[in-house]
Order: C-alpha cells, then structure tokens, then sequence
C-alpha cells in the first residue's frame, strides 16, 4: 500500500473515490473491456470485480512497472476473477524502477486493435515526457475501439497558475513547477525530473493529435489552491476520443511538410 504513494490510512477512501470519479465522468458497464496503465496493487481493480461481469464479458487487464505489484495482484485477484489479467514491464524509471531492462518506448500492449472500451491512467503521465506519452498514446489509438475513451490524471499549468503557485503559499503537494524542461512542460525537482511534471494545454493537445485523438473534456482539479469548486482537490482530468477523420488526415499532412501548402 505504500506503494500506491498514499499509504493504507487513505487506500480504500482513494478507491472509492476512483471509482465514483470513473463512473461519474467515464462509464464502466458490466460488459466494458477495460485497460488501466500504473494499476499498481489493484486500487482501481479490487472495486472494479464488483462492476466488470465475466459473464457478461467484461474484462480488465492491468499494467505496471513494479514486479511485486503485478505479482500480487496476479495471486490476490486474478486468481480470483478470471476476467482480470495483469501484466508486469520492466521499465527502466527513476522514482518506481531504477534497475529496469527495458524503455517505454518497447511497449507493446497485449491486446488485440480495437478492442478496449476505456483506459485508465491515474498520475501516470505526471511522471512522464514527450516521447513516451506519444508512444503510450500511439498504442492507445491502436488498441481503443472507435467510440473508446482515454482518461488521465495529470498537472495541467498556465501562466496564471505557474505565477500563482510560485508566489504564494506553496500548494498541499508543495509543487512550484518553477523549472521550464522543454515546450510547455515544467518539472518540480531538476534532481528528479519525473517526480512531478506539468504540461500546458497546447502540449497535451498536441501529444494527443500526433496520436489520433481529441481531448473532448478537461475535468478540473483544485492541486493548485485556484480551484475550489473543482470536483477533486487531487490531479486534473483530462478524457480523449477519437479524432474526426478530417483531422486525422491534417496531422498526416502536417507529419510530412506539406500543411501549410494547403491551408
């Protein structure tokens, strides 16, 4: 429990609240076909035996970086509910995995195309850059169904929030993102420079057309002390679909030069 960043005091209170955020927001059915990415030790999946029906065919396969994880779940869980699959990569990462043999980018989700309903990513991509958002992002398009959905949890920024948290009180999570580490994207620690990263608007909009997807809804949350109507003082929200074909195409033109030449 530890492990999940938030220890066993706050465990079954952040399940539940997941969960009620996902069906408030996303929609899990008996029969949805679900893919969480960070599942860690089944915070998400140990409700979602409850929700997900192997009779109906729902089914749920969980991903993570940290052997133990997976291997508990696979004994505690899978071996309960056969619907529920766990797959454990060994990513090289600074914060959960440093003696990783593998990078993000070799990847290969084992699902079939266009076959999951929903995917889950709670502070997944709060540790993460460019390349391997994109890469996860490519995979998601492949494996999503066309009325499939992507949620995320992440720190979005701009200009009034970087001045406000730099300025004031510092926030409940003591973050500043006072360092610039690319285009649109700020880190918390230049130590450790996945402990905490914010990306601004444009760049997960961009991360998400290179991919094929549109983001068809932010969900505020009040990280930054600016919020306080937000539905969760935690992360922001972010939920992707399917591009328009129409602008699918623009970003193939746009990959190789020519855009411009024809708008």
């Amino acid at each position: 429990m530890n492990l999940t960043g938030a220890g066993p005091d706050t465990f079954d209170v952040i399940s539940r609240g997941h969960i009620e955020y996902l069906q408030k927001y996303v929609g899990i059915n008996a029969n949805s076909n679900v893919l969480e990415i960070g599942c860690g030790i089944g915070r998400d999946a140990i409700p979602l035996t409850e929700i997900l029906s192997e009779e109906s065919g729902g089914r749920y396969l969980g991903v993570d970086i940290i052997g133990r994880s997976i291997k508990w779940c696979r004994d505690n869980i899978a071996a309960r509910h056969h619907n529920f699959k766990f797959v454990h990569f060994d990513v090289k990462d600074q914060l959960h995995n440093d003696n990783g043999t593998m990078a993000t980018s070799g990847i290969v989700i084992p699902l079939e195309n266009n076959s999951v309903d929903k995917i889950i990513l709670w502070s997944v991509f709060t540790h993460m850059f460019k390349s391997d958002i994109v890469h996860y992002l490519n995979e998601f398009r492949r494996v999503l169904k066309k009325d499939g959905v992507v949620f995320f949890s992440c720190f979005v920024v701009n200009d009034e929030i970087l001045s406000s948290i730099n300025t004031s009180a510092p926030t409940p999570y003591a973050l500043r993102f006072a360092t610039k580490y690319g285009r649109g994207c700020w880190i918390n620690d230049p130590v450790h420079p996945a402990g905490a990263v914010a990306y601004d608007g444009q760049a997960l909009h961009r991360f998400a057309e290179r991919a094929g997807f549109k983001i068809s809804r932010y969900i505020p949350g009040n990280w930054s002390g600016l919020r306080p109507n937000a539905p969760t003082t935690g992360q922001d929200g972010i939920i992707l679909t399917a591009a328009p074909v129409r602008a699918q195409f623009g970003r193939l033109l746009r990959n190789f030069g020519i855009y411009n030449a024809l708008t």
